[in-house]
Order: C-alpha cells, then structure tokens, then sequence
C-alpha cells in the first residue's frame, strides 16, 4: 500500500550557483517526485505563477529591488522557506501548495499504478505541457493555420486575373498586418476595419479552419472564465487556465455555454474543434510560449 503514495515537495538545489541577499544564501527552487518507486527531479514554475502576483512581492520585499527580483525568477533561501510554511504568506504559501497539488493531479491522470508503462523520464515536459495557458496553445495553433492557409490562396491566386481582387487582400494580409499580435486582436480588429475583405476569406479557408476560428472567439467571450480566474487570483492560486483543467472541468462547462450560445449541434462542433487543437498540440509536444 505504501507504494501507491504519491510524494511531491519542494526543495532547493543547492547544486545550482547560490545568491546571497543580506547574508542569507538563495537557491532556485526545485521539485522531488517519488512515485511507485520511481523518481524525478525537476524545476518549480514558480517564477511564472507569480507573474500577476508582483504588486503582493512588493509588499513582502517592502520594495527592495533585489530581494523582489530574487522571488520573482524562483529563488528561495532556508529562511524565506521557512518563513512561507508557518506564516503561511500571502500568496507563495497558496501558490507552493497548489503547484503541488497540480503535479499530484497530473501524475493520478497518467494513472500510475495500473499502467505499465507508467515513467517519471522528461515528466519536467509533462507538468510544462500540462500547465500551458490553453488560450495561448489555441491563438497560437489558429494563427499558424491561417497563415499556412492564406499563402496556400496567394500561390493559387498569383497569376490568375478573375482572381486578382482576392491575390491583393491575401497579399496585404500577408505581408501587412502585424502577426506579432495575439490572432485574436488581429482577426477582431481587421473584422471592423475591413469587414467585407474579411468575410470573402471566410468562404475561401477551410471549414476546419472557419470552426476553430469562431470556436475561439466564442470561447474567447466566456465572462464564467474570466470570473473563475478572477476566484483563483483572490485564493492566491495558480491562475493558468491549463490543459489539465481543461481535461477535468473546463471543457465541461465551456460546452455547456456554447449550447446556450450557438445550439447543441453547433456547440459540439466548437468543442470539437478546440479540442482537436489541443490534442494535436499536446502529441507534438510543441508550445510556443
């Protein structure tokens, strides 16, 4: 019985190069995993769970820029450990506990104790691929098959001249619009500057492609997500709105509001697609950040 404990803890790699803030040594922060007899080691994402959280490091630290920038990239003394656990201090101790439970949750879906293949190797990519922003994996991945899709009608269109109106807004979209930008502020803001151009795409893309993109924006415009992360904010958790939540609860309720938005049949053609997305992304094992 005792083989089936799942064991996950923080500790500091004092292998790593130390600094030193007001004579207390600092060390990145890292992650031991025991399970099933094996085991992994592997860095805390701290520094990033802490992002929207930098106006509660500036009280802590009393605004000492140094001290602020030592927690801000995931580094931790004794003392400051120490410190979080019996304090239990506003917002590190919430966010340490939940990046545990996170990883606790990741290892149980990959159900360790009946599947034989069951491996802690590169598990530091699984919590990665687990933990990324969904939103960022969706805007990212439809971009990228816009794009593929808009250069696939400048070749058709190039030297064809019934078509030469839909070669120049392939053109300007290719080689003028800023794709620096999130898609979603891309496709929003040229969908009121240039509505009709925008829609003569639409009936030329891919019915793939028309999905995901509306899928997204549909999913884009749900206030229930924004609530849910505005909930973790106050509760000093990790905000991210991941893969792993999108497996056990988000996707649930996502299709839900999208019933009530577009219809059931609609509805499961949306989640469909977004989880398709999703799926691939997670295969691949690429994310861009």
């Amino acid at each position: 019985m005792e083989k089936r404990k799942v064991t996950v803890k923080h500790y500091l790699n004092y292998r790593a190069k130390e600094r030193t803030f007001q004579r207390d040594k600092f060390f990145p922060l890292y992650i031991q995993i025991i399970v099933n007899g094996k085991k992994a080691q592997i860095k805390s994402r701290i520094q990033e769970y802490l992002k929207i959280y930098r106006s509660d490091i500036e009280r802590l630290t009393q605004n000492n820029a140094e001290y602020y920038n030592l927690i801000l990239e995931g580094y931790f003394s004794e003392r400051l450990l120490d410190a979080i656990e019996k304090k239990q201090i506003f917002p590190l101790y919430q966010l340490l506990n939940d990046e545990i439970a996170v990883l606790k949750r990741i290892i149980i879906s990959m159900r360790p104790f009946d599947n034989k293949d069951f491996t802690l190797f590169n598990f530091g990519w699984e919590y990665q691929i687990h933990t990324t922003e969904i939103t960022k994996i969706f805007d990212n991945s439809i971009k990228e098959q816009f794009k593929k899709e808009l250069h696939q009608l400048f070749l058709r269109t190039i030297d064809q001249d019934d078509n030469r109106q839909i070669f120049k807004i392939v053109n300007f979209f290719i080689n003028y619009l800023n794709w620096g930008n999130s898609f979603s502020s891309i496709y929003e803001a040229a969908s009121e500057i240039m509505a009709e151009e925008i829609r003569l795409l639409e009936n030329l893309i891919s019915k793939e492609l028309y999905t995901s993109i509306k899928a997204y924006l549909a999913y884009l415009g749900k206030v229930n997500i924004v609530n849910r992360l505005f909930e973790r904010r106050q509760e000093g958790r990790i905000t991210t709105l991941s893969y792993l939540d999108w497996q056990t609860e988000v996707k649930d309720q996502v299709y839900k509001e999208f019933i009530s938005l577009v219809g059931e049949q609609k509805a499961l053609e949306y989640i469909l697609s977004l989880d398709s997305i999703l799926q691939r992304t997670i295969k691949s094992g690429v994310t861009t950040s």
